[in-house]
């Protein structure tokens, strides 16, 4: 995956300093997750992360999934790893959380497949412009994600920018 040169990229221990989670809980999580973070803002914060901010922000995860979470693991969990909800739900689509703009079914080569979503997320800031492409291997081991988001605006200004990186994000499986 490749942002422009001027975002400020954020790793794990980046990501997990402000977490009061224990040095085991944390270590724990670095075993499972890979995480990535990036932010356009010319005054970046990991607080701008998926929010409806000015400027693009995004996160990038690869997790590994227990064998219970395996046996249970369905698409609307794959749509749901980053947001509380799944996108596609009753609840969230009645409820006015959501407004689903476009959903793809994803196959890639080795098996990945998942989902390639454009949402409008209602939040208590205004409308998140939230683009996510989710996908897990064939047997439901690892799971992989990129969500990009920002507010409308920001969105329609960046819209090139943004799909040249989720274009360029290529899952690589052992």
């Amino acid at each position: 995956m490749r942002v422009p040169s001027k975002w400020t990229l954020y790793d794990e221990d980046d990501l997990l300093e402000d977490f009061n989670d224990s040095a085991e809980a944390k270590t724990r999580f670095k075993d499972l997750t890979w995480s990535v973070a990036f932010d356009a803002a010319p005054k970046p914060s990991l607080d701008h992360l998926l929010t409806p901010s000015a400027h693009p922000t995004g996160l990038v995860q690869v997790r590994t999934l227990l064998p219970a979470q395996r046996d249970t693991f369905t698409l609307a969990d794959l749509r749901s790893l980053l947001l509380p909800f799944d996108p596609l739900s009753e609840e969230a689509q009645t409820g006015g959380k959501v407004e689903v703009l476009e959903i793809e079914e994803v196959q890639r080569a080795g098996g990945l497949h998942g989902s390639a979503l454009l949402l409008n997320v209602k939040d208590k800031g205004g409308i998140v412009k939230w683009r996510q492409i989710a996908l897990t291997d064939a047997a439901v081991n690892k799971v992989h994600v990129l969500a990009i988001s920002c507010d409308e605006n920001c969105y329609a200004a960046n819209e090139g920018v943004i799909d040249k990186i989720i274009d360029s994000w290529k899952v690589k499986e052992p």
